[in-house]
């Protein structure tokens, strides 16, 4: 039966070389090719693909955390258990992570405490559009889209009546995880699907302590409410008089300290003399020992004391606080599988208990109006998610017709998301999320090739909760849009245009209480038409190198927690508060790029440079309140530039197999260009907490049986530093070392064994994301060591 040709995304008809190289893969061989830790797409760098094989060595907890080792992406990294990917500096609502082509609950964009609703065990693929995929996927792919893969579908009838693929692992500093899926034919074109994985993990074990030292560092951390405040510690701190600012002390205090009842403040002076009453005369003043010359009789007249600085709960060394993590999923499908037609249904349930490495308190601390104190006791904060998702697919494929093919997706979301004071219920969000896509793919004319689609998105927030942050909110989305590709060989054209209408509406009830900030203006309902335009050129020199020029014109609307968040937000310990007035963001886009490939050699190099207008940014107000920051949603102009560059070797031994070497490099800078003064004041002319600069080596290959591959990843310090109010502290370098081997025995007539293991920070170094919210509060886990095996058959 001939394979039913699916395309999962639009760019498989707009990128020729794509498809080229995936045509080039099915090939027999008698050797087996190396699949590379970081693989792209032979002419087009901005787009990644990477499968399952490679996805076997980098494959972490969180699919931020997965993706970081590829150039321009890092990962968000709020404690070990949650993290997004971050795409050239731009994360949550700006790049758009799907599955299959439909968009998830991605709630990260939301609250960074949140995971994304990804079973990576289930994933077969990933593709990766690390520049703008605003044409093909709307506002909120503004910087860059990730599609993911998965198999809960079958797309191909199989050559097996019956196969079985299972997974059992342990790690010294990961836990424990199963995994089982499983896939046969219940009739003529019918197939069926089954599967489900568990992970378990009490706690992640760190080389020290998990608070970075300068938490505890009186002359930084001593009078800095925002340090104090990211490193979660109570300081007792006091102004004292600056004794050694005057250079005379009072004979007249002296003699009169305890009849006028006088302080220090009266003890030391500027004057030389004082006047004694008792006869009208002046007489000198003793001078001051520990005086000091230099000094401002203004800003220096007091200095700063502290006498304690106390966490708010007692840490343990070589542990990262509350980083227990527990999930379990179930899925089941089936998938009719025609000549011309296919089509596929599956149901996904999938749960997850995790903790975050931060405190909060239950309830806000009243005023006492003197009486004792009741102790303050901070709580772990907790994260719990059940979601169920119906799935359908259908793709029908024509012939001597205009249109070659039409897909539909649809993805139905019903989950239950809440934030946790240790068990108690602070933020809960019941989302129902349905999304819906159409395309329809033109049939190869003798340049043109193209894709026109339609996108729909309908998603219902009701929260709940003692502590919730949000009103209910309803969001609509409905995308028109159109990419076509021109081919002339030599070279090739792109051209695309999106439309889009979103509407945001929040509903307030009798149990939504506000703050006094902002809190989301009026609640005003909210309207946004967005258009979105590509277009690139590419000369192919030779089909040995190209030069690619691209200009993306991008638009996003403000989310809802943008717009309507208007109380504490207990997670991130911060009174977050949006503004209904904000207006949509403009981004224009400028990348250029080329490369080699050769046989042996593959080099690849682009920049890139972004004018983003109406960048939106939680912004510091300088105010705290009840321990809380806090911070309002404002938008200013900002310029994102960066550079990314690769080179890889390909070695032949023969019988000591084939190797590969590889090396990278990328940059981003993230620059206010807004004349404010307010930003200036509390951000800086760097936008604070972004990624740094890094450079990595890669070796991978294949000895008969035997698969190797090995990482290291350095992460310099970061010298592009914002403000929080303060200064923003920079996290020192360091650097990761990866490796797995794995033997593969097939000697078994019904299906074959792989046998691995995996080495993850093999230095056991403390390492802390500069762009990371937690980064004070917990690394990146330190070594660990786990032994795995997978059976297929």
């Amino acid at each position: 039966m001939k394979k039913t040709v699916i395309f999962l995304l639009g760019s498989t008809v707009i990128y020729p070389s794509i498809l080229k190289a995936q045509k080039h893969n099915t090939e027999k061989k008698t050797v087996k090719d190396i699949e590379s830790v970081r693989i792209q797409g032979k002419q087009n760098p901005d787009l990644i693909n990477i499968p399952r094989k490679t996805l076997d060595f980098i494959q972490s907890n969180t699919l931020g955390e997965t993706l970081s080792k590829i150039p321009g992406i890092q990962n968000s990294g709020y404690g070990p258990n949650a993290g997004a990917p971050v795409i050239r500096s731009l994360s949550g609502n700006r790049v758009k992570v799907l599955e299959n082509g439909t968009a998830v609950n991605d709630l990260s964009g939301i609250s960074p405490d949140f995971n994304m609703d990804i079973q990576m065990d289930n994933v077969q693929n990933i593709s990766i559009y690390k520049n703008s995929a605003s044409v093909l996927y709307g506002g909120k792919a503004i910087g860059g889209a990730i599609n993911i893969e998965t198999d809960y579908i079958a797309r191909q009838y199989p050559s097996k009546s019956f196969t079985l693929k299972a997974l059992l692992e342990g790690g010294s500093n990961s836990g424990q995880r199963q995994a089982f899926s499983a896939r046969g034919t219940l009739a003529e074109n019918w197939v069926w699907t089954i599967g489900g994985n568990n992970q378990k993990q009490e706690f992640a074990r760190i080389p020290g302590t998990s608070k970075d030292s300068r938490c505890y560092d009186p002359k930084l951390v001593g009078f800095n409410s925002i340090l104090q405040s990211l490193c979660q510690m109570d300081v007792d701190s006091r102004n004292v008089l600056n004794k050694s600012l005057f250079p005379y002390i009072s004979q007249f205090a002296l003699d009169h300290m305890e009849e006028y009842e006088l302080s220090e403040d009266d003890l030391y002076t500027f004057s030389p003399t004082y006047y004694n009453p008792s006869d009208g005369k002046y007489y000198p003043n003793p001078k001051n020992d520990q005086y000091i010359a230099g000094q401002d009789p203004t800003k220096d007249r007091y200095r700063s004391e502290v006498n304690s600085i106390k966490d708010y709960v007692p840490l343990k060394d070589g542990i990262i606080p509350n980083s227990h993590s527990e999930s379990n999923s179930f899925f089941m499908g089936t998938s009719y599988i025609g000549k011309s037609f296919y089509a596929g249904a599956a149901y996904q349930n999938s749960y997850s208990y995790f903790g975050v490495p931060g405190y909060a308190l239950p309830k806000i601390p009243e005023h006492t109006h003197g009486k004792a104190q009741k102790k303050i006791e901070y709580l772990p904060v907790n994260i719990s998610s059940l979601s169920h998702k119906a799935m359908l697919e259908s793709v029908y494929r024509f012939t001597h017709f205009p249109i070659a093919n039409i897909r539909l997706n649809y993805m139905g979301v019903f989950s239950t998301n809440k934030e946790l004071i240790e068990r108690q219920r602070a933020n809960q969000f019941k989302v129902q999320q349905h999304s819906g896509r159409l395309e329809i793919t033109q049939q190869k004319l003798k340049f043109l090739t193209g894709i026109t689609g339609l996108e729909v998105q309908y998603r219902e927030m009701e929260g709940s909760g003692s502590l919730r942050y949000l009103p209910n909110s309803i969001s609509r989305e409905v995308g028109i849009f159109t990419m076509q590709h021109l081919n002339f060989n030599f070279l090739e054209f792109d051209l695309g245009y999106r439309n889009d209408h979103v509407q945001r509406r929040a509903e307030a009830d009798k149990n939504y209480s506000r703050s006094r900030g902002l809190a989301g203006g009026n609640l005003s309902d909210r309207d946004f038409t967005l258009n979105q335009f590509h277009t690139a050129a590419q000369w192919n020199i030779f089909k040995k190198a190209y030069l690619k020029v691209q200009y993306n014109h991008s638009e996003r609307a403000p989310e809802i927690n943008e717009l309507y968040a208007g109380n504490n937000h207990f997670a991130i310990l911060t009174e977050e508060n949006g503004d209904d007035k904000l207006d949509k963001e403009t981004a224009k886009t400028i990348e250029i790029g080329g490369g080699i490939n050769l046989e042996k050699i593959r080099v690849s190099a682009s920049w890139y440079h972004t004018y983003y207008q109406n960048y939106t940014y939680l912004a510091h107000t300088g105010i705290s309140r009840n321990t809380f920051l806090v911070k309002e949603w404002r938008s200013d102009d900002t310029e994102i530039n960066g550079v990314e560059a690769e080179a890889a070797y390909k070695m032949d031994f023969q019988k000591w197999g084939k190797w590969e070497i590889g090396a990278y490099y990328d940059l981003v800078r993230n620059i206010s260009t807004a004349d404010s003064s307010i930003r200036k004041w509390s951000d800086g002319d760097y936008m604070p907490n972004m990624p740094t600069s890094r450079w990595g080596f890669s070796v991978t290959g294949t000895v008969q049986k035997l698969s190797f591959n090995v990482a290291l990843d350095h992460y310099l310090k970061q010298k592009y530093l914002g403000k929080n109010i303060n200064p923003e502290l920079p996290m020192p370098a360091f650097s990761l070392l990866n490796a797995r081997i794995s033997y593969e025995d097939d000697s078994m007539n019904i299906g074959n064994i792989e046998y691995y293991i995996i080495g993850n920070n093999l230095l056991n170094t403390e390492a802390r994301l500069q762009n990371s919210q937690m980064k004070f509060l917990s690394p990146l886990p330190g070594i660990n060591i786990s032994i795995g095996v997978k059976i297929k058959i």
